[in-house]
């Protein structure tokens, strides 16, 4: 059986458990669709003595439990900091990667040649035929439109 359908079980007992007041302020389709994606066949109870962060549960249960508050059940100073937390945490996570796959592909060339440009004026020097080559040519071409 998927953890994801036991994840929504597991919500979905949850949310039984929410006075009303807190359990309205979830859309009724979000609701629906956690009751129809759950599985019939997994049996979920919540142990009174318990707090619900000490209940056991899948880690997928408690994502999707994250969202539901963060997206519908916290205060709006909740959700400011929530999202500046998750912002964080995405900042850092881009730095390990950053660092650890060393994406900048140009950090490591030496700098020597970039100095030398800047000391040095280059010069373009003009291409000219020699004139065997240009006699060459003239002799093959008169050949070729014959």
């Amino acid at each position: 059986m998927s953890n994801r359908k036991n994840a929504y079980t597991e919500v979905y007992t949850i949310l039984q458990e929410l006075n009303e007041e807190e359990y309205n302020k979830i859309p009724p389709e979000v609701v629906e669709a956690i009751k129809v994606n759950r599985s019939e066949e997994y049996e979920y109870f919540l142990e009174d003595e318990l707090e619900l962060k000490d209940q056991p549960m899948l880690p997928e249960t408690k994502a999707i439990l994250f969202n539901l508050f963060r997206d519908y059940l916290a205060t709006p100073e909740q959700k400011a900091k929530i999202i500046r937390m998750q912002n964080e945490a995405r900042q850092k996570n881009e730095m390990k990667k950053q660092q650890m796959y060393n994406t900048d592909i140009f950090a490591n060339k030496p700098k020597e040649s970039q100095t030398a440009n800047n000391n040095e004026t280059m010069q373009i020097v003009e291409y000219k035929e020699s004139i065997f080559k240009r006699i060459l040519n003239k002799i093959k071409s008169f050949f070729i439109k014959r």
